[in-house]
């Protein structure tokens, strides 16, 4: 995904890549950078290259940490989801990030959908008034198969958590993109159906209040037999916002308005959204222009924080 959007951008050149299978490695290089770049296994010696920027596409407990080193090198970094597995993790990365600010984005594409914006400017136009609540589906499918390939994923000390922390983050993010940080959260893991195949939730409901006595309910679950669309609504004073995968249904007195947006190609699972391109465009444009990015440490801190409480309030 990474490589894709890189070779389609203007003014950038991958002249690296990592990875501790050198057959992968020089897989993504021979698809995606020129015939120069250079192949590493080891990240240390990855970061010690002259570099401009490192993006960040390993298993989850490696994030922070290679962040962190990466900063340290003088690197900009984007990282993929989620910025951290713990809330010491996190730490560091606000740590690193105090040290050499402007530098660290996380890859939060879904604020960049289509659909997104769509939900922004209506809720901006004041068509359903001010926002009361909210409610958020995510049900996809993930078998033994995804987990029984990986040495990582499944697993609470190196993929952080299952369903919540890997499928449905960008979900939550949304969702509190409209709301705020919540004030109240409850909620339950449970493992459904990979009880002999992972030691994470594959399914995770929880609760959440709001200052003015606003509230949301998000479900989300990989127990399902497809990746559907996920479903994210917006409860006003005077209508609601309903988003459907590619569709956002706005529903007000007035009567309702239907629009559907056409899923852009070669960006990867329509599932996913359309927005890594005009994320990862956005971050380089910030570092060279001196803007903040909206997906940095203090942009996806009350998701992540409020992440930690859901697995702390959550019953394993």
């Amino acid at each position: 995904m990474h490589g894709w959007v890189l070779r389609n951008m203007d003014g950038v050149e991958i002249t690296a890549v990592c990875d501790v299978d050198a057959g992968k490695a020089k897989a993504l290089s021979e698809s995606y950078a020129d015939s120069r770049a250079k192949v590493y296994t080891d990240w240390h010696a990855l970061c010690e290259d002259a570099l401009d920027v490192v993006h960040i596409c390993t298993p989850h407990f490696l994030h922070a940490p290679m962040a962190v080193e990466a900063l340290r090198q003088g690197k900009a970094v984007f990282m993929e989801k989620p910025c951290a597995i713990s809330g010491e993790q996190f730490e560091s990365l606000k740590q690193a990030d105090a040290m050499y600010p402007g530098k660290l984005g996380f890859c939060f594409q879904n604020r960049y959908n289509e659909t997104t914006l769509a939900m922004d400017r209506m809720l901006s136009d004041g068509k359903i008034g001010a926002v009361k609540g909210g409610r958020a589906f995510v049900t996809w499918r993930r078998d033994e198969e995804y987990y029984r390939g990986s040495p990582w994923k499944g697993r609470w000390a190196t993929e952080g958590g299952g369903a919540l922390i890997n499928q449905s983050i960008h979900t939550l993010d949304l969702l509190l993109r409209y709301l705020g940080k919540p004030e109240t959260v409850a909620a339950t893991l449970s493992n459904h159906h990979l009880k002999d195949c992972i030691e994470v939730e594959d399914t995770v409901e929880a609760w959440l209040s709001f200052a003015g006595e606003k509230r949301a309910c998000f479900y989300a679950s990989n127990g399902y037999v497809a990746d559907a669309p996920v479903i994210l609504e917006l409860q006003g004073e005077k209508g609601r916002i309903t988003m459907n995968g590619p569709e956002v249904t706005l529903r007000t007195e007035s009567g309702t308005e239907h629009v559907i947006y056409e899923q852009k190609a070669g960006i990867g699972k329509g599932y996913w959204g359309c927005g890594h391109l005009a994320c990862i465009s956005d971050f380089y444009e910030c570092i060279g222009q001196g803007r903040t990015f909206q997906a940095d440490v203090s942009g996806v801190e009350a998701t992540f924080r409020t992440l930690l409480n859901i697995y702390g309030t959550g019953i394993r």
